[in-house]
């Protein structure tokens, strides 16, 4: 990625943009049980003309015009909005090192950061996004769940496609479909191709399958590999005499929604 490209950019409450950023440190957190807050330093960043008076004005003048600041929204390499972040109060800045024009802040950070452990799976998508179904089978557990995050961050932050006309047929690759969270992501990967989104837990699934996630039921998903999750999505979610298996709760769902499901 070119250094001189903004990774971020540093948003108001209204979604305007205050200043593009050249890069962030601290933006992986290490989980904590301190009550401390943590702080991200944004550097490189090329203030709007209102996000400079704010910083360069007398307190008095920052109580009359306060900026309240929304997020910080990672980019990818094409410069397309990957996920938004909550950041908070300006606590201190300085003229930037990088570039006399620009700025580093330092501002509060943390409650919805990524984990410092998935550095590598967020670094992966804003330098390439997905461009083939099963990239994330290479993960373990707690990747595919970081995955998964990126995944329906990401899809919040694009204006997707309009759903597909009923009727559709779509192909889910169950090879690699050992544990729910990659369940969802074969299933958002066959409605809406590599690294799409479909839900990330049961209720999500559903809310999915009313329409405005790709797809407009009724329409057949075939499903091979299912054996693969029919022995691995075994566990039973309610406590009563022959509950469903959750494999067995997914294809009811699909099957309300209007959703033939073809297991192979």
């Amino acid at each position: 990625m070119d250094s001189s490209q903004p990774k971020f950019l540093l948003i108001d409450g209204d979604g305007q943009v205050l200043g593009a950023c050249l890069d962030a440190e601290g933006v992986f957190v290490e989980p904590t049980k301190s009550a401390e807050s943590a702080t991200v330093e944004i550097l490189g960043c090329l203030p709007v003309q209102r996000l400079r008076d704010y910083l360069e004005g007398s307190k008095r003048y920052r109580l009359r015009n306060p900026l309240w600041l929304e997020g910080l929204r990672m980019l990818d390499a094409a410069g397309e909005p990957l996920a938004d972040f909550w950041v908070g109060e300006i606590i201190e800045w300085r003229p930037s090192q990088l570039d006399p024009e620009r700025v580093d802040i330092i501002a509060e950070w943390g409650y919805d950061s990524p984990r410092s452990g998935a550095r590598h799976i967020w670094e992966r998508w804003r330098t390439a996004r997905p461009d083939q179904i099963n990239q994330w089978a290479v993960y373990g557990s707690e990747g595919r769940r970081e995955w998964l995050t990126v995944v329906g961050r990401s899809s919040f932050r694009q204006t997707g496609p309009a759903d597909r006309p009923a009727g559709r047929t779509y192909h889910l690759d169950g090879a690699h479909v050992t544990d729910e969270t990659s369940f969802y992501l074969a299933a958002g990967e066959a409605i809406n191709g590599p690294g799409g989104y479909f839900g990330w837990n049961l209720d999500a699934l559903n809310d999915c399958l009313c329409g405005g996630f790709g797809a407009t039921t009724p329409f057949t998903l075939i499903w091979s590999d299912s054996q693969a999750a029919r022995q691995s999505l075994t566990v039973i979610l309610e406590e009563m005499d022959d509950a469903p298996t959750l494999f067995e709760i997914i294809q009811t769902i699909f099957a309300e929604r209007g959703v033939e499901v073809v297991l192979r």
